[in-house]
């Protein structure tokens, strides 16, 4: 009975053929379309966290308590090659670096700026979190006896200064006294994290604990894990283990950056529900003037004795032929352009001025989640539920010999 149902709303399909394609094209593009907003603007949140993760925060920062209120000297992290160890010991953690961080200033002989100092071991920070790559022109080095700074490019535009250029920093030492040194830049990021590409010295941990007086602690410990399904749970084990340190996720140092997710997750539930709506009336409209232009046809099948049940399937055969064809079509090529951007990222250069104001990356790489493609499936399998029971009312009201004759 089935084979048969089939048979004949695929028969119907081909015989409206013109009308069939385009409701299938019309579904397939709108899916497309979906599929691609959320796969790119799903890959520029992702990297906006990526930045921050890599280049500042980590999975988890642990600070002194009190830091991050009062970021004094006297706060920092005492412990910090015993939380080393722990955290070397510990199998979900992938990587862990300290930083030396104060407020200070930074001038040349027209300009000055605040900025913050970071004291970092650059091997480290390659191996944590890539930093080098975000090198924007010199070189990723301190230089030979490790006396040079590298800076953020926006903070080198509003001083002035390029690779080679010496400045002046300075900043309160542990012995509350201001102490300057001077360096010459090396290098200059663009990491697109603000805070670092608009504040950020970055000097040898050697460099800044002369500068500061110090001679061990550090200001930060940044973690990366290898599963961020862990982030909770180690969160709670260094919580305990070490009371005196505030451990933060980076979700709680940056919220900006948790709400621009959670944003994406509202847009690309109301993008679903447009495509849902686009479908839903699609298919409803064209099973509506199918089944209008076939009251006589039914109207025989009823008077010969075919069951209004038959009926029934063969319009909902009809419509998830027409759904699940445009859901197959529009789901291959949308897969296949977010493969193509995944692999080659979407170059939007000629907007990099405007994407570097919000921390965003000029070439977005597209993500693939199987959530998209089982969101679009449920979306259009509803949608053509829906859009059956209208035109088989119409039917249902209609009598045999009143359809017979009605055309």
């Amino acid at each position: 009975m089935f084979t048969t149902t089939t048979k004949i709303a695929w028969a119907s399909l081909i015989r409206r053929r013109t009308r069939s394609v385009l409701l299938v094209l019309m579904i397939a593009v709108s899916l497309w379309g979906l599929l691609f907003m959320e796969g790119i603007y799903d890959g520029m949140t992702e990297q906006m966290i990526a930045n921050a993760l890599r280049s500042d925060s980590g999975h988890i920062s642990l600070f002194g308590k009190g830091y991050r209120l009062d970021p004094d000297l006297s706060r920092w992290i005492n412990r910090d090659q015993e939380v080393l160890a722990v955290l070397d010991k510990d199998p979900r953690v992938k990587s862990a670096v300290t930083r030396l961080k104060q407020d200070g200033l930074v001038a040349t002989a027209h300009y000055s700026r605040g900025a913050v100092l970071l004291g970092i071991d650059l091997e480290a920070e390659e191996e944590h979190g890539q930093l080098g790559s975000y090198l924007d022109q010199g070189d990723f080095t301190f230089g030979k006896k490790g006396r040079q700074a590298i800076i953020g490019y926006k903070l080198a535009e509003k001083l002035h200064v390029r690779i080679g250029s010496k400045i002046i920093i300075s900043a309160q030492d542990s012995q509350q006294e201001v102490s300057s040194l001077p360096v010459r830049i090396s290098g200059i990021l663009k990491t697109n994290n603000m805070a670092l590409d608009e504040h950020a010295v970055l000097l040898s941990q050697g460099q800044m604990q002369r500068l500061l007086s110090m001679e061990n602690g550090a200001a930060q410990i940044a973690v990366l894990l290898h599963d961020e399904t862990a982030l909770a749970q180690v969160q709670e084990d260094l919580s305990r283990q070490f009371p005196e340190l505030d451990v933060q996720r980076w979700d709680e140092l940056y919220p900006a950056l948790l709400q621009s997710r959670e944003m994406m997750k509202v847009f690309n539930m109301v993008t679903n529900m447009l495509i849902f709506c686009v479908a839903a009336l699609g298919i409803f409209g064209v099973m509506l003037v199918s089944v209008l232009e076939r009251l006589r046809e039914f109207g025989i099948m009823l008077a010969i004795g075919t069951r209004f049940s038959e009926i029934t399937r063969i319009i909902l055969a009809e419509s998830f032929f027409m759904g699940f064809l445009g859901y197959g079509l529009g789901a291959l090529i949308g897969f296949s352009t977010l493969y193509y951007f995944k692999i080659y990222g979407l170059d939007l250069n000629m907007f990099s001025d405007a994407f570097a104001e919000f921390g965003m990356d000029a070439v977005t790489y597209a993500i693939i989640r199987p959530s998209y493609f089982i969101t679009a499936l449920v979306a259009v399998i509803v949608a053509t539920l829906l859009s059956v029971p209208i035109p088989l009312r119409v039917l249902k009201k209609s009598k045999p010999i009143e359809a017979i004759n009605a055309i």
